[in-house]
């Protein structure tokens, strides 16, 4: 009886590890193995060939390729170098197994006893045990470096905007991380991802024009910026590492963001500025209520908001109303952060004129090479233009960074300043009330875009519950991050931050340090305070007391009739919150004096040291 005439497959599979350990490359094991099949009295049918591809799994074009020929009978025989050129998973190798079985097909592997028979059934399998071993091993081995490099900061992507990779550490770039803090701000002041990106078209932010709302959801959404990175975003079991980079926004600000998205998601308002959009909840039911507008016949557009479950209507102007006085504080606080906290901030952070000038030299040469490859007709004019517009737009970011720098360092406020900036705004409040009023009643006339960018980036949630025809504001909830910056800004930089735990009889919040200062620090304050307002008409005063233990009894004897306190300041010598009795600095503001200023009289009494 013949014999069937033997057909080889051809497998040959190379990855970079095999290559580089036992210089397994292609070419040699096409040869070994032709001169097999040539001693043997195979009929090469083809070569197949998968380059640069591990075999822990079956997914190979080239050896599926080849399956696809054994099951329709086209070869009867696969010739391999070894068998874990074919498989190094035992699961896989059974598949394989059944495939040649069904075909009627054998194996013949040239450097082990990998064959098709009873006993080189069994070899194989053991062998392709160790193989799979050793590739499991292998990769816990991959795993457990990859893991020590991300905790050390070198992320196995590319780099994203705002960072830049330091000795391949990935640490964020002063030349371009203000871009993204710019966009979560934008955001929270209640801008769509589209709306950022216009705008940063529109200024050729990084000399672009194609800023998409892709792009700006992406860089939100991307864990680095707060620290953390999520490795396998797209696999099953993604692996989470938490401050792992040096974050460019706060985990709060992040963490608002994508709570701002889903909000966003629920209730989104194209055709109008509402100036509460995701801000008012419903006491009732909980829920967010959605913005509506109607125009009357006089062209006048009235706003209102509405909760579909409860049915009930709530008038913009009169939650509006119901918020004056919190919305005008907030815009002094945001004016204080602008004018003062930013630029305070901005002085002690590491000087980089000399690395933005580097820079700037380096793109002047960039400018020149590109200059001279469109001069030799290297590169077209479209792609010129573009590029000489993207150095110009860098060079001009990096010389205002430089201006903006000169600035900073000539900002010499020290901490105290900051608080007396305060100090003397209240007490300016206290003497001209009926001007604050006026500017209090002012801002019903204040654009809405201005009035909306305040409330979404100062306010979180507004309760609201309506009783007969009134509405009332039950609760509001600041954001956050605006107060965990506060509080991070203070303890890096030393940003003022007061605690609001008193009040005054009237039931006016009393500012109060958050740091400690001692006898001595505290008398330095108040002379200062007093030097700075250079007003010889007022009558400041000061006072030692100590509280009780339940921190409710914090009475005094004042000099006057009547004082208002202007701030309390906790004294230990310590600096620390551990003294027994806390002990308070108290600085108030004689309000016949202030009366007394105001009409040009002077009260007959300097200012005092009182201790009590």
């Amino acid at each position: 009886m013949n014999e069937v005439k033997k057909i080889a497959g051809i497998y040959i599979r190379v990855s970079t590890l095999d290559q580089a350990r036992e210089g397994f490359s292609l070419g040699q094991q096409e040869e070994q193995l032709k001169a097999l099949c040539e001693r043997k009295g195979y009929e090469v049918y083809k070569v197949y060939a998968d380059e640069g591809i591990s075999a822990k799994n079956d997914k190979r074009p080239a050896y599926r390729e080849m399956l696809k020929d054994v099951k329709n009978g086209t070869i009867n025989v696969i010739v391999a170098f070894k068998m874990d050129r074919l498989t190094r998973s035992v699961y896989d190798v059974e598949k394989l197994m059944t495939v040649v079985d069904n075909a009627g097909c054998d194996i013949d592997c040239l450097n082990d006893s990998s064959n098709t028979t009873s006993t080189g059934r069994l070899t194989l399998r053991i062998m392709t045990s160790v193989s799979q071993n050793e590739i499991e091993k292998c990769s816990e081995r991959t795993k457990f470096g990859m893991v020590g490099a991300i905790q050390a900061g070198h992320i196995p992507n590319h780099t994203p905007l705002g960072f830049k990779r330091d000795n391949k550490k990935l640490v964020p770039d002063p030349m371009t991380k203000d871009i993204v803090i710019r966009m979560y701000d934008l955001y929270l002041e209640g801008k769509s991802y589209q709306a950022i990106a216009n705008i940063y078209n529109k200024e050729q932010v990084l000399g672009k024009t194609n800023w998409k709302d892709s792009t700006i959801g992406k860089i939100m959404t991307n864990e680095l910026y707060k620290g953390d990175y999520l490795h396998g975003k797209k696999t099953k079991n993604p692996t989470y590492y938490e401050n792992v980079v040096e974050p460019i926004v706060s985990k709060e600000k992040w963490d608002n963001c994508q709570y701002q998205k889903k909000r966003n998601a629920r209730h989104y308002e194209r055709t109008a500025t509402y100036l509460f959009t995701n801000k008012l909840k419903c006491s009732e039911c909980g829920r967010f209520l959605g913005g509506c507008a109607t125009t009357k016949s006089n062209g006048k557009k009235y706003y209102y908001y509405k909760c579909k479950k409860c049915k009930t209507n709530y008038k913009e102007e009169e939650i509006k109303n119901g918020l004056l006085i919190e919305l005008y504080e907030l815009i002094q606080k945001d004016n204080l952060i602008n004018k003062y906290y930013t630029p305070f901030i901005k002085s002690k952070l590491d000087n980089n004129t000399e690395e933005f000038t580097k820079k700037i030299k380096e793109l002047e040469k960039q400018k020149d090479r590109i200059k001279s490859a469109y001069m030799q007709g290297i590169v077209k004019m479209d792609e010129f233009g573009n590029e000489l517009k993207s150095i110009e737009f860098n060079i001009e970011e990096l010389n205002k960074k430089i201006k903006e720098q000169k600035q900073y360092e000539n900002f010499n406020f020290t901490t105290n300043d900051l608080l007396i900036l305060e100090d003397t705004k209240k007490i300016d409040e206290l003497i001209y009330p009926d001007k604050i009023m006026e500017n209090i009643l002012s801002l019903t006339n204040s654009p809405r875009e201005e009035m909306k960018r305040i409330i979404a980036t100062y306010i979180d949630n507004i309760e609201v519950k309506k009783v007969g025809e009134q509405t009332q504001l039950k609760y509001i909830e600041y954001r956050k991050n605006f107060l965990a910056d506060l509080v991070n800004f203070h303890n890096e930089y030393g940003v003022p931050c007061n605690w609001s735990i008193f009040a005054d009889s009237s039931g006016s919040k009393i500012a109060m340090n958050h740091e400690g200062k001692t006898h001595k620090e505290a008398q330095e304050y108040f002379d200062k305070l007093k030097d700075t307002i250079k007003n010889d008409k007022l009558k400041l005063n000061y006072y030692e007391i100590a509280t009780d233990d339940q921190l409710e009894d914090v009475g005094f004897i004042p000099n006057g009739d009547y004082e208002k306190v202007l701030r309390l300041i906790v004294l230990s010598d310590s600096k620390r919150y551990d003294d027994k009795t806390l002990r308070l600095g108290v600085i108030t503001l004689d309000m016949e004096s202030a009366i007394l200023s105001r009409i040009g009289k002077t009260k007959e009494a300097n200012n005092e040291l009182c201790y009590i």
